[in-house]
């Protein structure tokens, strides 16, 4: 009698067991990270991929071939100036106008086709949020929910109000009575009420005071943290947007600029030096392999700063002597902004609203 193959035999179990964890986790929606337990490597789902997305109007083009993708579980944010083709991006990722050119997708859903199917998987705050004033939350909730064949109950509103942090007896009050800061609150939990996957802000925090501007960042890490909602945000406060995305994109005149993570935009370590005799300590970095830069009165090198006493011992070895040493203050992304929107020279001052 023939021996089974156990070799196959396992061979088939894994890949059985594998692709019914595939299936299940597109089924619940919720798992952004799968382990290609035969591959050995990590898949990162895109949540968002824009393809050469072109907008004009008339003879004026808005959008010029904005190619970029977020990944499941990111905060992303997009910055630009007012007018910097923001908005009109987030727009067409609503379907709100049809790009030119260029498709996009949601997920696995290729759009502008499939932007009905795509909808279901995102929620989104698109530039000012319009409530009926007389209206409680509520039943401003109730209401818009049910505009998208979503029917939720008294009970899970209320547990949303409460995550956003809105207290329960502002749900009984018109809206008309709100804080700016409460309608904020209002307009995510509108946002979240279909369970998305992709959350889409438009100027999330524009226009908050100081405690609600707390209040919503908190809010985005805690809903990304906890729930694993993946986040694309436009803004142009850049010190929100480096306290809590983790990857950034530029926008400028409808072009985009540049994207990375925030750690790619801020500079390596780098600490001056003030050595002599300057030669021979120039020729020391080059044995080292070191990167650095000469002005007139110091030697900026890259090197982390666990790494600076035991370089400091080399220095001392070598009978080279120190003078001075101090840390290069790294840029803010604020600066990198404007010198990638405007070049090298640009002045540090602040975004205009």
């Amino acid at each position: 009698m023939e021996q089974p193959n156990y070799n196959t035999f396992l061979n088939l179990f894994s890949t059985s067991v594998i692709s019914s964890l595939i299936v299940f986790c597109c089924l619940k929606g919720t798992v952004y990270y799968l382990t290609h337990l035969l591959g050995g490597a990590i898949i990162k789902s895109i949540a968002l991929k824009l393809n050469h997305i072109t907008k004009t109007f008339g003879k004026n083009t808005v959008l010029r071939e904005i190619t970029l993708q977020v990944e499941a579980g990111d905060i992303f944010g997009l910055l630009g100036n007012n007018g910097a083709g923001k908005t009109i991006t987030i727009r067409i990722i609503f379907g709100l106008i049809k790009p030119t050119a260029g498709r996009f997708s949601i997920f696995d859903q290729l759009c502008p086709a499939n932007l009905a199917q795509a909808k279901r998987l995102m929620g989104g705050l698109v530039e000012v949020s319009s409530f009926y004033p007389n209206l409680t939350g509520q039943e401003n909730l109730s209401f818009l929910a049910s505009l998208s064949s979503f029917k939720p109950t008294k009970k899970e509103i209320e547990k949303l109000t409460d995550k956003v942090g809105l207290d329960s007896h502002l749900l009984h009050c018109p809206v008309g009575t709100y804080s700016h800061g409460q309608k904020q609150r209002l307009a995510i939990a509108q946002a979240l009420l279909p369970l998305p996957r992709l959350l889409v802000l438009d100027e999330p925090t524009s226009g908050l005071d100081p405690e609600g501007l707390i209040a919503i960042r908190n809010l985005i890490l805690e809903l990304n943290r906890e729930s694993g909602i993946t986040f694309f945000i436009s803004s142009h406060e850049l010190d929100e947007v480096e306290k809590i995305c983790n990857k950034v994109a530029i926008i400028d005149q409808g072009r985009l600029l540049k994207v990375a993570t925030i750690d790619d935009f801020r500079s390596k370590p780098c600490f001056n030096f003030k050595v002599e005799p300057v030669n021979l300590f120039i020729h020391f970095l080059q044995e080292k392999k070191l990167s650095f830069s000469a002005n007139k009165d110091y030697i900026a090198v890259e090197i982390e700063e666990e790494d600076v006493p035991a370089f400091l011992q080399e220095l001392t070895n070598l009978s080279l002597k120190v003078y001075q040493i101090f840390p290069e203050k790294a840029p803010s992304l604020e600066e990198v902004f404007l010198q990638t929107v405007k070049g090298p020279q640009a002045d540090a001052s602040p975004l205009g609203n």
